[in-house]
């Protein structure tokens, strides 16, 4: 499934999402065209994102905003996209967002975004991969206390009990073996643990 589908997938049954950085405004007009929100929002930094969405969604039921992340979106909302970014960029956003639902897909360093999460009264309801000329992890939260283990921030506490997994981390395992066999024994000593957690769940 390509990733834009698989986001918008994930808002079925929602009244109203909210998208940040919103790539010309796809997932909601997806997510729109196939009845499975009501209405939407786009939130852009810049104000020719922001146009391009306007484009896409004319004559939508959806609003729009010149926004720093979600610091000028006074609408209400039932879920909340934040997607095709940087981890760093991600984490920023969700500091200053509303308590809310939220779909999270970073474009690397997951293990940094969950370990985030737990520290910040966020419970990951489900997580999701998909391969789109690359693998995409897209992690369902919502406000809550979870905490995680070492291996569930590197492996993601939902998603390494999926079959679809698998071959990520079979990827994962082969990339950090060549690594391994490189770098200084510091180095080593780090990559050597995560290679046994991937072990751990590699079948």
């Amino acid at each position: 499934m390509k990733r834009l589908d698989l986001i918008a997938s994930l808002l079925k049954g929602y009244d109203t999402a909210c998208d940040i950085g919103s790539d010309h405004g796809y997932v909601l007009k997806y997510a729109l065209d196939n009845n499975y929100i009501k209405r939407g929002i786009v939130g852009e930094i810049a104000r020719g994102p922001l146009n391009n969405a306007k484009s896409n969604l004319k004559d939508y039921p959806v609003t729009f905003y010149l926004s720093d992340g979600f610091d000028k979106i006074d609408e209400k909302f039932e879920i909340g996209v934040i997607s095709g970014i940087g981890v760093y960029t991600i984490i920023d956003i969700l500091s200053r967002a509303p308590q809310a639902e939220y779909l999270l897909q970073p474009n690397d360093k997951h293990e940094i975004l969950r370990e985030y999460l737990s520290k910040n009264n966020f419970q990951i309801v489900d997580e999701y991969i998909t391969f789109d000329k690359f693998f995409y992890i897209v992690i369902h939260v919502k406000p809550g206390i979870e905490i995680l283990s070492e291996e569930d921030i590197y492996l993601g506490p939902k998603l390494k009990y999926k079959k679809e997994a698998q071959k990520y981390y079979k990827l994962k395992l082969s990339h950090l073996c060549e690594i391994e066999k490189k770098c200084d024994d510091e180095t080593k000593e780090k990559i050597s643990k995560y290679i046994d957690i991937l072990k751990g769940v590699v079948t």
